[in-house]
């Protein structure tokens, strides 16, 4: 008897606790099932259909594609995280995850009760579309936005219905009557705000709006607010007067630890202990709990970090201006661009990765100095080699 994977198959020779095929056949025949040996029986056909988060990335050259912070984790936070590395062969203390959901709350002006940590802002969304939905729910999208809530609706079998998003000038608009609209079927509601890959502002707290679409909806409004530090509005005061609404934030960003994968949702209590059933008290890893408690007690450098960053995207905003290429105003650590020749592979050769979200648009990261004008210049050459600048 050989195994494959979770299942035993049996080959013409062998029985089955010492009894032979044909007594096999009989047991199935008397209502005894027999595990399948192909696996693609047993997942789920929107399972087989959905799509997976893809991009493509470079070993050696300068990542501008993923959002990143470019900037490492500073020497303290480091520090700190070393000192716990020796207990790397135990669980964490439940007393790190309290600490952190504590600091977590001061820093949101919420309560520690309102704080579910996750590994990295992803952890979070997943959390909210695979515990909170079902197969065949409605999800309602903005279009563009970030990729991962297609990416779980796909997985979790929900029907996605998305919202175009509006260009004026230079900037992206929500189009907040057809939102309200199409939210009032759904379960899920999911605006990254500020948006990605625009940049753009959506709904920026605002309360009047945000009342709106959550007695609209008869499900979860979910707000993306991974660039918070950058955009400095957030609608997290109103998570305990509106119980459908929730909040998602990341620690991958302004507070350079993309890798530690360190974020949190936040929301009503109920929600919190709810998902709490569905993990476990040691799901962020003890090197990321470290890392976000030493952060969040010294908030200060991921401010100084995101108002870096926040002038190197003036002087690559400019920079691609003067290329003759059409950019986007951002509040986040990235911009978008239009063009309509293919970008990322020249770009890729040339030891620089940036991404194509949508057909004729490109988001780059914002890098340091050094690396926007290394950036700009490669770019230049690109448009100057394809002849394909545009005025």
């Amino acid at each position: 008897m050989r195994q494959e994977g979770a299942f035993l198959k049996l080959t013409p020779r062998e029985t089955c606790d010492g009894k032979s095929l044909k007594q096999v056949k009989n047991y199935s025949s008397r209502g005894i099932l027999i595990a399948p040996t192909d696996v693609k029986d047993i997942i789920y056909p929107w399972l087989k259909e959905a799509k997976e988060y893809d991009f493509s990335d470079i070993k050696d050259g300068i990542r501008l594609h993923l959002n990143e912070s470019p900037y490492p984790p500073p020497d303290f936070v480091l520090d700190a995280v070393k000192k716990y590395l020796i207990q790397g062969n135990r669980y964490q203390h439940p007393d790190l995850t309290k600490r952190f959901k504590e600091l977590a709350a001061e820093y949101n002006k919420v309560e520690p009760g309102e704080i579910f940590p996750t590994p990295g802002g992803d952890g979070a969304i997943r959390s909210v579309f695979l515990n909170l939905s079902m197969p065949g729910d409605r999800v309602v999208l903005n279009y563009p936005s970030y990729s991962m809530y297609s990416v779980y609706s796909s997985f979790r079998g929900l029907n996605q219905v998305r919202v175009p998003l509006r260009e004026e000038g230079e900037w992206w608009k929500e189009d907040w009557e057809k939102l309200v609209t199409e939210a009032r079927d759904a379960r899920l509601v999911a605006i990254d705000d500020p948006n990605n890959p625009t940049g753009s502002p959506m709904i920026m707290g605002d309360e009047q709006r945000l009342r709106e679409l959550v007695e609209s909806t008869k499900g979860i409004v979910l707000l993306d607010e991974a660039y918070y530090e950058f955009s400095g509005y957030t609608a997290s005061r109103l998570v305990s007067k509106y119980p459908n609404l929730m909040i998602v934030r990341t620690m991958s960003k302004a507070f350079s630890l993309a890798s530690f994968r360190v974020g949190y949702l936040i929301a009503n209590r109920d929600v919190v202990k709810a998902l709490e059933k569905g993990s476990t008290p040691f799901d962020v890893a003890l090197p990321s709990l470290i890392a976000g408690i030493t952060a969040l007690e010294n908030p200060g450098y991921a401010h100084r970090i995101a108002q870096e960053i926040s002038e190197n995207r003036e002087g690559l905003y400019q920079g691609l201006i003067s290329l003759g290429v059409k950019a986007y105003r951002s509040i986040t650590n990235f911009l978008l661009f239009k063009h309509s020749a293919e970008l990322v592979e020249p770009l890729m050769r040339k030891g620089i990765a940036i991404r194509n979200p949508v057909k004729g648009f490109y988001r780059v990261s914002v890098g340091t100095k050094e690396q926007c004008n290394l950036f700009l210049n490669k770019l230049g050459e690109v448009l100057e080699n394809s002849d394909t600048k545009q005025r």
